[in-house]
């Protein structure tokens, strides 16, 4: 639901805001200071820094449906508030300054996601997916999250969704994370890190612009030899990937090539295909 989400938040931004998506990023890592500095464009920064049950929209009446015959009773969808620090990370004041002022214009603009953006996941519950840009006595101020990231601030929006969430939803899917290994070149007590390397195994998705995924895209890592091909539900895994930025290079269906950089270990892999 959360990757479906960050898709529907980029869609909202770039189309909805008239945002170039060949000028301007849009992520949802930590801002802490060495993924700030490996920035290579201007880029929208939404940090999830908190989830939290909206307890005021809480339903506990069973919902009872019928057909066949047959009555099936179920719990309604808890509400849960996700919020957002939101950002401009850019090298020129006046640049960060216009793109956090779009950004909230266009998030001002729109207290619901539109329908035809919902994430297919929240979608079947018939339920609005509201937003606000809220007010820092509702949530930690940003100074207070820029102090937690031990990172100099920046001005900052702080920005909630509402989501629907199943408790009985079934899990049908494995969870692929990024994962690290160490290895040690060389004398030394690995306990210290001496002489040790990193090598990552990164996941992630492959998506339309639409939000949907694609299968059978190639994905590779620019100066390395290996690459994967994404599964019917986008996902691809590309191993040994060393610490640092690194730029992801996608071929599908004979569309022009797209690349992405992104700065290793990261909170997600994510690539949206023109």
């Amino acid at each position: 639901m959360l990757a479906d989400l960050h898709a529907t938040l980029r869609t909202l931004l770039y189309d909805r805001g008239l945002i170039d998506r060949g000028d301007v990023d849009i992520a949802f890592d930590a801002p802490a200071k060495p993924w700030i500095t490996a920035r290579t464009r201007p880029t929208l920064s939404f940090f999830l820094y908190d989830v939290e049950e909206n307890t005021d929209l809480r339903n506990t009446s069973m919902q009872t449906t019928r057909g066949n015959g047959v009555g099936i009773h179920r719990m309604p969808p808890r509400r849960f508030d996700l919020r957002f620090m939101v950002s401009a990370i850019t090298t020129v004041v006046e640049d960060e300054h216009l793109l956090l002022w779009r950004a909230l214009v266009t998030l001002m603009k729109h207290p619901t996601i539109p329908p035809e953006l919902v994430p297919a996941a929240a979608r079947v519950y018939d339920l609005p997916v509201s937003t606000k840009v809220t007010k820092p006595n509702d949530s930690p101020r940003a100074l207070d999250i820029w102090s937690a990231l031990e990172t100099p601030p920046r001005p900052a929006l702080l920005y909630v969704v509402t989501l629907p969430v199943d408790l009985e939803v079934a899990i049908v899917a494995p969870l692929v994370l990024t994962r690290t290994a160490r290895y040690l070149r060389g004398a030394g007590d690995p306990r210290d890190g001496a002489g040790a390397e990193h090598g990552v195994h990164i996941g992630g998705v492959v998506r339309d612009r639409r939000g949907q995924p694609l299968h059978g895209a190639v994905v590779s890592a620019d100066g390395r030899t290996q690459q994967t091909t994404t599964s019917r539900d986008g996902e691809f895994v590309l191993p040994g990937i060393g610490a640092g930025p690194v730029t992801l290079r996608v071929t599908y269906e004979g569309r022009p090539e797209t690349s992405v950089t992104f700065a290793i270990p990261s909170d997600e892999y994510e690539i949206v295909v023109d």
